[in-house]
């Protein structure tokens, strides 16, 4: 599975609609195999998603994001799991373990109907990165 997370000075990023870093990482059997940086500073947000997809990213890992960039990010195939924040290692070491502590994680404030959908998503992205199946 590759993934990236939206990064500002060693942190998730707290919004994706101005982000820009990403750390792109490849990730299986629970293990990471690669990790790059790259620079999307210079991007608008269309030609971010665009980049994204070329880079053959499966997984978006940010903070805040607006509904139209989220939903532009679903119909180009990119699984989103928004409102986290937090340190990128920790964020990342608990994604791949399926450690994930939902209360941990979300950014203040994050609506409840978010931190079911965001603690559903992350789920679904550990047991992909430790090889485990989907179901429940």
């Amino acid at each position: 599975m590759k993934m990236a997370i939206c990064t500002w000075n060693d942190l998730v990023a707290p919004v994706f609609d101005v982000s820009g870093k990403i750390m792109i990482v490849r990730v299986s059997s629970g293990k990471i195999e690669t990790r790059e940086h790259e620079d999307i500073s210079g991007l608008d947000n269309p030609a971010k998603i665009r980049r994204l997809s070329a880079l053959g990213i499966e997984v978006l890992v940010c903070g805040a994001i607006s509904r139209l960039w989220h939903d532009f990010l679903l119909a180009w195939g990119i699984k989103v799991i928004s409102y986290v924040s937090g340190h990128v290692e920790k964020v990342l070491r608990a994604l791949i373990t399926g450690r994930m502590d939902l209360q941990k994680f979300c950014m203040p404030g994050c609506p409840q109907n978010f931190q079911a959908h965001t603690y559903e998503a992350m789920a679904k992205v550990a047991r992909a990165a430790t090889g485990l199946s989907n179901s429940k």
